[in-house]
């Protein structure tokens, strides 16, 4: 079991909700091992702490787990899990006529949160177009295009550097977050910056969809370096930078579209 739980604290592809969905189940088969749980927690700091959502569930676990009965553990991972899924259905209601106005968008890279919501959405309306950046160099885009592929939406999946002609050819631009900054700036996968300039010059409309869970209180965003393998395997003396996330202005942005 402690390949599944690597495989997990390494997933490179799910966004931040998909992660924390997949670590509660996880921590719901050692909910009465204390020792496997405060194992899950030590890891999960070590590599999940850049993800909001997860940093703060992983807070609230450990004061859990020091106070609290086993049941009582169980039943509060069952809680989180719900009220995880539970905040979807409230960004969708609280922005309906928003949603419905909606027909065709572009985003980046694979969020469960945009995933969740267009499954609302799809249900609402006949057709609906979305067009999806591969999100270089992990292809997280191709997983959100296949499941989207799954509820009958209209995928287009293309390239990052393509991103000018899908806003050109969308209604708006709709994204995840990894974190929303204190000073309004928002946190999400490399490309998003770019895709947000791109919204801009073609006056389309930048929404960032996200739950509380995502607000965190600091100003400053340090990028980590990942893999350079991921990037050029073979290469010779050449340099390379690979950061999965990049920081938004808040100038950019249209709206934050959250849960009350």
């Amino acid at each position: 079991m402690k390949k599944q739980l690597d495989k997990i604290i390494n997933d490179s592809e799910s966004g931040s909700n998909q992660i924390l969905l997949n670590l509660i189940e996880y921590c719901k088969k050692y909910y009465d091992n204390s020792e496997e749980l405060k194992l899950i927690i030590k890891k999960s700091e070590e590599s999940l702490s850049h993800f909001a959502t997860i940093k703060q569930f992983i807070k609230k676990l450990k004061k859990k787990l020091n106070e609290s009965t086993y049941e009582d553990l169980l039943i509060f991972l069952n809680d989180y899990k719900t009220k995880n899924l539970d905040s979807i259905i409230s960004i969708y209601n609280t922005n309906k006529d928003l949603f419905s106005q909606i027909k065709s968008f572009t985003t980046i890279s694979f969020s469960k949160t945009i995933l969740d919501v267009v499954k609302i959405v799809a249900q609402e309306k006949k057709k609906l177009k979305v067009f999806v950046l591969e999100s270089r160099p992990v292809f997280e885009g191709r997983k959100l295009a296949s499941e989207l592929c799954k509820i009958n939406v209209d995928v287009t999946l293309i390239v990052d550097a393509l991103m000018c002609y899908a806003v050109k050819n969308s209604d708006a631009v709709l994204l995840g977050a990894d974190q929303i900054l204190k000073n309004g700036n928002v946190v999400n996968k490399i490309g998003s910056y770019p895709l947000a300039i791109c919204a801009k010059e073609f006056n389309k409309p930048f929404y960032v969809i996200a739950d509380k869970s995502k607000f965190v209180n600091k100003t400053k965003f340090f990028p980590n370096s990942s893999p350079e393998n991921e990037i050029w395997k073979t290469r010779k003396r050449v340099k390379i930078i690979n950061h999965y996330f990049e920081e938004i202005p808040s100038t950019l942005i249209t709206k934050i579209i959250s849960s009350k």
